[in-house]
């Protein structure tokens, strides 16, 4: 511990106290009054300052905790030998004794319910001390006082409240309970480094922050104090900006953090953060010029009555993301998809927002791209998520992926931009694969507008769910590279272009038989092949070794599973009764073997309805209308192929069979994204068939092009758990699904709801089949080498000046303190736990760019990369290893290509939350594959090994707060110690324990 620290007795056992106040068990010393503090905040109050039953039952939990530390003998410890002795402890424990006491049937009961529920609660071993009470041995259980870290001293906190009860400011303790401003305030200096927390106490003063603690909480972990004076983004070239934007020189600490964090209700100190936690060159980049101020007053002025700390989350993520992910062209000028002209259009687009309205009512006086991005600033302010900033977003990311002579036309931006309230969702598609010309793009839109312009609920439903399902599998093929690049214009337009103009469901029938057929053209150069074989190259490029066959091998058998768990009948079925009514209709006899064929669709049935229709009327959540499965189970195909069926009776059948063939092709999607341990895949058999792509079954829902939430769960009476929306962030959706079933090892603990299906898309969408053994050791030793430097850095003060500077792009000044500080003792193991595997392979990865000539800070792992590097150089490259085990970003960079970004971990925020957090954290995917190549694992086994040792990851958290990275961390490490020592045994493509 560094800085001014003191101690402060906890009353009772730490374990107890945490357990109440609903820490996580796992945490350190120093952060048990931080949590504590943050609890009391974010959970003690509800309306207002009335106290919620947390805060009154830990409140009750601390005044019995310290009358049993006085109860308890010096040496800390309850000690209890019959039943005299035990009247004074069964008091304050709330019990009494029944009957007589010392019989063998002696047993406790309520005497004062509230104390007695906090010692149960607690967890007081109450069942022992009833076997003392029967006569066994003497009862003993340890309860001291506890001593933990505080900041400064605790007369020094007491001293900074404005309570006017003095009975409320005993202690600390009693201080935080009865004072939210005050826990707050505290948990807001537990995360600034040492270094500044002191200087800002003995400059400013605890009183004086006190009124401004929510905004130091939200937005002050980037304040850094250093040498008298404040680090500010841009670096001393932005320092007189800074100055001249706050009011406030940062050469004087006081009164620019004061200012800072006072001015604007908070916005100004939500900018300061934005630009801290972006990268040196983006920062750079914002404070040339005249910018930071312009920028800023958009900002500001958008709504001057806004506060920026009001509510549980930061406000305006918008802006991080503008901030974070903004481009610019060569010239140095922000790059505007399309040109600012169209923009003048998007602007003055028809919007509920007022903000939205005004800056179109201006739009004519925007003539430059910086014009246009202050603009931008202002509309971050804006609660939609579907306005101008969220296309200009999505169009920047989309154009400049592209190359430079492959930009966006002018008129297909404000196509794109016109349409993106509608199909923004499905423009993901269009970034992970920037080879898609203007002329697909507006086809898509065309098609898209076509089928969602069909009157007929049911029609536009399948015709919905089998162009969306086959734009799955062509994503999924091309994304494996089974689509050649010089194919994917031509067969993402055959795909799609079969559905213009539906009018029937024989011809949604039809057009899903031509669009898959064009999708299978592409891959394999036939458009026909069998649904076995179809899964055969959903689960993975041919392969030819004999371990990548067994793990290809039990990728598909998944897949099955999860189509026979569906219930969903076979393509071969539905296409071979569709050839057969085909053949009819031009008079051709039918082959009688195709009659058993419509007996499988007759194997479908519905469970037996648990509620009548009056009943399910009055119960359900709205009217649920289960018209597609109906008309499944009113399907009789093969009676029409008996038959001397009319024209008009033929196509009727094929109609049938195109809510069949919806179902599978969507299933098909369904099974590749699914996750680990699926329960809602293999025990709701209905499932697939109830996604709702028209909203049919939900009133008011416009944009069914968007992703699907999740409709009708725990209700029964309304049809049960279903899908509403489209098939767009599928992975997510199932993964969201599927997070309520994995159980927390740890009780109390804390999984965040955001968290959890990013760390499984991350882990169950990227696939391995192309990774080679050199490529996978080249992460191991990136890693090995970060920690090499780590190593060298405790010894080498020049090295280690180089080694922070490149991580702390990565840390908040907190972390990169308590590393550099760890650095500084020698105490490597200790710098080492606060990294994360991704920091290890990015300072590596960075230091070899910066310094090349500095060899003599490597070890064994450095030198072998470097050798590995020269002889292997196409193998690991930067961009194929930021491709194969980096990530999907759809929020943060609007799509699901992989990539490896160097950033650092992102806070919760409003509407975004903890998705954004996901999507920053990288490490698992690289952990991972150094575990499999330090076992001797082949490549392909991570097609396996990944998801479920996610999964199990996510079992291990115990978190606390949000945005306790930590605790990632440690459930990261503590999975992987679980995989080495064989507890957690994942089978290899040989069929061998990759675990050793």
């Amino acid at each position: 511990m560094v800085g001014n620290v003191t101690e402060l007795g906890v009353p009772g056992p730490l374990r107890s106290f945490l357990r109440m106040a609903g820490i996580s068990q796992k945490i350190t010393a120093i952060d048990v009054m931080p949590l504590l503090a943050r609890n009391i905040y974010m959970q003690g109050y509800e309306g207002g300052n009335r106290p919620t039953e947390f805060l009154v039952l830990l409140n009750r939990y601390v005044q019995q905790a310290r009358e049993l530390v006085t109860f308890a003998s010096n040496g800390g410890v309850i000690r209890v030998a019959n039943c005299q002795e035990a009247k004074p402890l069964l008091k304050i424990l709330g019990y009494r004794v029944r009957e007589e006491c010392g019989k063998n049937d002696t047993t406790l009961e309520t005497a004062e319910p509230e104390r007695a529920f906090v010692t149960i609660d607690s967890g007081f071993p109450l069942a022992a001390l009833e076997q003392t009470l029967q006569g066994g041995k003497t009862f003993e259980y340890g309860y001291p006082m506890t001593r933990v870290p505080i900041f400064f001293s605790e007369s020094e906190w007491l001293s900074a409240g404005n309570r006017k009860d003095q009975r409320y400011s005993k202690d600390l303790i009693d201080t935080l309970l009865h004072d939210p401003e005050m826990a707050r305030l505290y948990w807001a200096f537990s995360r600034l480094d040492p270094e500044t927390r002191d200087a800002l106490q003995r400059t400013v003063g605890l009183r004086e922050l006190l009124p401004d603690a929510a905004v130091l909480d939200f937005y002050g972990s980037y304040v850094c104090l250093r040498s008298g004076h404040v680090l500010v983004p841009g670096g001393e070239n932005a320092a007189p900006a800074w100055k001249s934007l706050v009011g406030a020189n940062p050469d004087s600490p006081k009164e620019f953090v004061r200012a800072l964090l006072s001015k604007d209700m908070g916005w100004m100190a939500a900018y300061f953060d934005v630009l801290s936690r972006t990268s040196r060159t983006q920062q750079a980049r914002f404070t040339e010029g005249k910018r930071l101020r312009t920028f800023y007053d958009a900002l500001r002025a958008a709504d001057t009555n806004a506060s920026a700390t009001k509510g549980a989350f930061r406000p305006a993520p918008g802006l991080l993301l503008l901030v974070t992910r903004q481009q610019w062209d060569a010239d140095g000028e922000p790059h505007v998809p399309g040109g600012v002209a169209v923009w003048k259009d998007i602007l003055r687009q028809k919007s509920d927002s007022k903000l939205v309205r005004d800056w179109g009512k201006r739009a004519n006086r925007l003539s430059t791209p910086e014009q246009l991005l202050q603009a931008m600033f202002a509309l971050t302010r804006a609660t939609t998520d579907s306005g101008p900033l969220q296309a200009y977003l999505m169009l920047s990311e989309l154009d400049m992926r592209r190359s430079e002579q492959r930009r966006l036309a002018p008129e297909t931006v404000k196509l794109l931009a016109r349409k993106f309230e509608l199909f923004s969702d499905q423009y993901r598609v269009f970034a992970e694969f920037p080879e898609l010309t203007d002329a697909s793009l507006e086809i898509f839109l065309d098609v898209a507008n076509s089928v969602d312009h069909i009157d007929n609920t049911a029609l536009r439903g399948n015709a919905l769910g089998t162009l969306q399902a086959n734009m799955g599998i062509w994503q999924i093929l091309a994304r494996q590279g089974q689509i050649p690049i010089a194919r994917l214009n031509e067969s993402w337009q055959g795909a799609i272009k079969p559905f213009v103009k539906i009018r029937n469901e024989a011809q949604v029938y039809e057009a899903g038989y031509a669009s898959i057929g064009e999708v299978l053209r592409a891959a394999t150069g036939k458009p026909r092949t069998s649904q076995s074989e179809l899964i055969e190259l959903l689960a993975s490029p041919r392969q030819t070794n004999p371990d990548a066959k067994k793990a290809h091998d039990d990728v598909a058998n998944a897949m099955r599973t999860v189509l026979d768990s569906q219930r969903l009948v076979s393509l071969d079925v539905i296409h071979g009764l569709g050839q057969g009514l085909q053949e009819k209709l031009q008079g051709k006899p039918v082959d009688p073997s195709l009659q058993s064929f419509a007996e499988q669709l007759r194997e479908f049935e519905m469970p037996r309805p648990i509620f009548k229709g009056s009943e399910r009327s009055e119960w359900a959540a709205g009217i649920y209308n289960n018209s597609h499965t109906d008309a499944e189970m009113r399907a009789d195909v093969g009676k029409v192929l008996l038959s001397n069926a009319s024209h008009g009776q033929i196509e009727e059948a094929l109609g049938q069979l195109a809510s069949f063939q919806r179902d599978t092709l969507v299933g098909l999607n369904y099974a590749y994204y699914a996750p680990p341990g699926a329960q809602a895949l293999h025990n709701n058999p209905l499932l697939v068939r109830s996604h709702d792509f028209s909203a049919e079954t939900v009133g008011g829902i416009k944009a069914v092009w968007q992703s699907s939430h999740l409709f009708g769960e725990g209700s029964p009476a309304g049809g049960g758990a279903h899908l509403v929306g489209s098939l767009a962030d599928l992975p997510y959706v199932l993964a969201e699904i599927e997070q309520d079933f994995i159980v927390p090892e740890n009780v109390q603990a804390l999984i965040w709801r955001e968290l959890v299906p990013g760390l499984m898309t991350s882990a169950v969408l990227p696939r391995w089949w192309g990774v080679g053994g050199n490529e996978l050791h080249a992460i191991t030793l990136y890693q090995k080498s970060g920690e090499e430097l780590l190593t060298t850095a405790a010894q080498k003060p020049e090295l280690r000046e180089k080694v922070m500077l490149i991580l702390a792009d990565r840390m908040t000044p907190q972390r990169s303190e308590r590393v550099e500080r760890a650095l500084r003792n020698g105490h490597v193991n200790e710098a080492v736990a606060q990294v994360t595997p991704a920091d290890t392979l990015y300072l590596a990865a960075e230091f070899r760019r910066r310094s090349p000539e500095v060899k003599d800070a490597w070890g064994a792992a450095g030198k072998e990369l470097d050798s590995l590097s020269q002889d292997h150089a196409d193998e690991i490259d930067w961009s194929r290893l930021s491709r194969d085990f980096g990530v999907p970003h759809p929020t943060l960079a609007q799509t699901y290509t992989r990539e490896l970004l160097n950033m650092a971990p992102v806070p919760a925020f409003a509407g975004y939350s903890s998705r954004l957090l996901a999507e920053s954290w990288d490490s698992g995917n690289l952990y991972w594959a150094r575990l499999a190549d330090e076992t001797g694992a082949s490549p392909e086994v991570l097609n396996r090994l990944v998801p479920e040792l996610t999964r199990r990851m996510v079992e291990k958290v115990f978190a606390t707060d949000f945005e306790d990275w930590p605790a990632l961390v440690r459930a990261l490490r503590e999975t992987g110690d679980e995989f080495r020592h064989s507890k957690v045994a994942v089978v290899n493509a040989s069929g061998n324990s990759a675990a050793r």
